[in-house]
């Protein structure tokens, strides 16, 4: 079958709604698959459901031509084959319609694809690839409306999928032949997911007066932590009427205000993430979000964006398992201490393994340190505000005297005192509209008025 490139096998974890096909059938799908391309030259193919139209209409001037007998349930999964191997992503479209995976992984031809789901984990699943030229289609397929394409000369590929997944290929001499897509919600996380990450009531009202003040915020954590998934939930916070700039490398962050700019880095023109901080001094921007910060250039410009103090906040999300571990990267790549203030707030999110009942190993996202950074004496140290304790499964708030506390308190006229009942108040006030499950953000934003 020269369009079709995969197989269907009997076992795997997770089932990819695919048919097998006899060598009759396959006969047909190549033949009406050619056809198809031929038509397509001619005619504007607009949408999913044009191209199924036009297979249908395709397939049975095939079928009636040359008298082949095909029952309706058959002529139905020859019609969404012929799609998958000509319009579609083959079984990968399936994989990109479902919300509850998180990541899809191609590991070679002859080896059955990976999922992974978001609570069941890796799942191998019942379809793999065969065809070397069939699995380049697809990868090239998925990248054309950014202009990119994989091919011996360039044996790498990052793109970004028209849902927003992003996608990392590679083939000979590279890799035999790798795919990798990240998958991002179609619908973002709220506030109210954000307590099945052990964020308490208490803290997410914290964290709420902190992103209505102008304050500084970075998430850290490990691979798939959920970094930019909090930081998007925690953007509801933020007053809807200001203006937003999203700085990034790969388009990631989702939040809900209106008057939002998205700006891309593009290596290809020498534009990188400085350059994007630099633009966004002369964008009179509330809020600047630099999505993820790597190298060190990336984080000598997120510093001078959080000392320049040009909007009401800069939030940017960063790789680090902890709050030390944090503080080790940047020192490495030349921050100095006194340049650390700027940083008002640290978010630490972990991924990791749980063993639940019968020694079932689970993963798990929890929200495991909110911390400030103090310089004293060229040394810099580390205040926990709140911190998980894995005894009880649960954030608890330390005896520490917060900062941020004290200036917000000082900015609004009024005391540390006044702060905590107003964060009490707050925790109150989430808790009860979740429980009557009523719009949070609408909720959040209509708070005293």
């Amino acid at each position: 079958m020269k369009w079709i490139g995969w197989k269907v096998l009997d076992s795997g974890d997770y089932k990819i709604k695919v048919h097998k096909l006899s060598e009759d059938e396959g006969q047909v799908i190549d033949a009406v698959c050619t056809e198809f391309s031929d038509t397509v030259k001619d005619e504007t193919i607009g949408n999913g459901e044009e191209a199924r139209a036009t297979i249908r209409r395709v397939l049975q001037q095939h079928i009636s031509k040359n008298h082949i007998g095909v029952e309706t349930d058959q002529f139905e999964y020859l019609v969404e084959t012929i799609y998958l191997a000509t319009y579609g992503f083959g079984p990968l479209t399936y994989l990109l319609d479902d919300d509850m995976l998180e990541e899809i992984a191609v590991i070679g031809l002859g080896n059955p694809l990976y999922v992974f789901h978001r609570e069941r984990g890796w799942l191998e699943t019942n379809v793999m690839f065969t065809d070397r030229d069939a699995l380049i289609d697809i990868i090239n397929k998925m990248a054309r409306k950014i202009g990119k394409r994989i091919t011996v000369q360039n044996p790498r590929l990052n793109a970004v999928l028209p849902d927003g997944s992003r996608m990392h290929a590679s083939i000979e001499p590279v890799s035999n032949l790798e795919v990798t897509i990240r998958k991002f919600r179609k619908v973002p996380l709220g506030i109210k997911d954000l307590l099945k990450s052990g964020y308490s009531y208490e803290v997410l009202a914290f964290l709420w007066l902190v992103f209505q003040n102008d304050k500084n915020v970075i998430v850290c954590g490990n691979t798939a932590a959920g970094k930019t998934t909090t930081l998007n939930a925690l953007f509801s916070f933020v007053p809807m009427n200001e203006r937003v700039i999203m700085l990034e490398e790969v388009p990631e962050i989702s939040v809900p205000h209106k008057h939002q700019m998205k700006m891309k880095t593009s290596p290809d023109l020498g534009i990188g993430m400085k350059e994007l901080i630099e633009d966004s001094l002369r964008m009179r921007p509330d809020r600047v979000i630099i999505g993820e910060v790597r190298t060190k250039e990336e984080i000598t410009a997120m510093i001078e964006s959080m000392n320049a103090g040009q909007a009401r906040g800069c939030y940017a999300t960063m790789h680090a398992h902890s709050a030390k571990e944090l503080i080790s990267r940047l020192r490495y790549n030349d921050v100095i201490p006194s340049d650390l203030n700027s940083i008002d707030l640290l978010i630490v999110q972990r991924r990791f393994l749980k063993f639940a009942k019968g020694s079932k190993v689970q993963e798990t996202r929890k929200v495991v340190e909110v911390c400030e950074l103090m310089e004293n004496k060229g040394a810099v140290l580390i205040k926990h505000l709140y911190k998980y304790d894995p005894k009880i499964d649960k954030v608890v708030r330390t005896p520490a005297k917060s900062k941020i506390i004290e200036e917000i308190a000082f900015a609004n006229g009024s005391n540390e005192e006044a702060m905590l009942t107003e964060i009490s108040r707050r925790a109150n006030y989430l808790k009860d509209i979740i429980s009557k499950n009523k719009d949070v953000n609408e909720a959040i934003h209509g708070y005293g008025s």
